[in-house]
């Protein structure tokens, strides 16, 4: 078995709750973003299971801890998120991204029949347009818009694509995301990520995949780094929308 070097890095109030102001070069020259992510380089097919033996390999990338803080700036505000750490690493080849996400939680909040309120969920964020000013940690805002990937315990744990109801796709375990600012979530007609979650040993693990650069225009393209942003809700804990935790942008670093 290989032991890694867990990084436990502190988000400070900023990032957790405003975010930076700077775009990606800013956080490229001077780090005001926060930790860096830093994606490895893979020759190869990507692993597309959270349990793959890639992960406990000398090839796999490093661990970042990143502390999740309390959603204190719309309402509904949750003070006490009872997800309080993720764990985030991310590997590219010259084609494919996957980033995997890994939390602590005691409950397995979801089931096969989309009928539950409160599920397990999470979701990454990023800017649009990685080139300007980061937008606002409220799901962007207006002019700013950002993509957001959010995957749901629902329809099975290894991503189900959904079930459809009148050629309407009414349920996706991972969904591909736009908004400009709170209350603006819109779903993608055009869905590219993908995702597969596993619940083992009271945690989550999850895996989000998506192409490097395609065509397009409402997705985040990874032809460089980019600013992503981390949130995650606990369903045994009644969080939904804003009530969850979170961490604000810190930057998803490319070579």
């Amino acid at each position: 078995m290989f032991f890694k070097l867990f990084y436990s890095l502190t988000l400070s109030s900023i990032l957790l709750f405003g975010g930076c102001s700077a775009n990606i070069d800013g956080c490229l020259e001077d780090g005001s973003c926060g930790p860096a992510i830093n994606v490895a380089n893979l020759d190869g097919n990507l692993p597309e299971d959270p349990y793959d033996p890639f992960w406990d390999s000398k090839e796999a990338p490093v661990s970042i801890n990143i502390e999740l803080g309390p959603q204190m700036i719309t309402n509904p505000k949750w003070p006490n998120p009872s997800t309080r750490q993720v764990l985030i690493r991310a590997v590219k080849n010259i084609d494919e991204l996957v980033v995997l996400l890994e939390w602590e939680d005691i409950t397995r909040d979801g089931n096969f029949d989309h009928s539950s309120l409160y599920v397990d969920r999470a979701a990454i964020m990023f800017p649009v347009e990685p080139s300007k000013e980061a937008p606002s940690i409220t799901m962007g805002e207006s002019g700013m818009p950002v993509n957001i990937w959010q995957w749901k315990s629902i329809g099975g744990e290894k991503g189900q694509p959904g079930v459809r109801k009148k050629n309407k796709l009414a349920y996706q375990t991972v969904e591909d995301l736009n908004a400009e600012g709170y209350s603006t979530l819109t779903y993608q007609s055009q869905q590219d990520v993908k995702g597969t979650a596993l619940w083992k040993d009271n945690k989550w693990r999850l895996i989000f995949k998506r192409d490097l650069v395609n065509g397009d225009s409402n997705d985040v393209q990874f032809g460089q780094s980019a600013l992503m942003a981390v949130a995650v809700w606990n369903g045994s804990n009644r969080e939904l929308n804003g009530q969850k935790g979170i961490a604000g942008w810190m930057l998803l670093k490319l070579s």
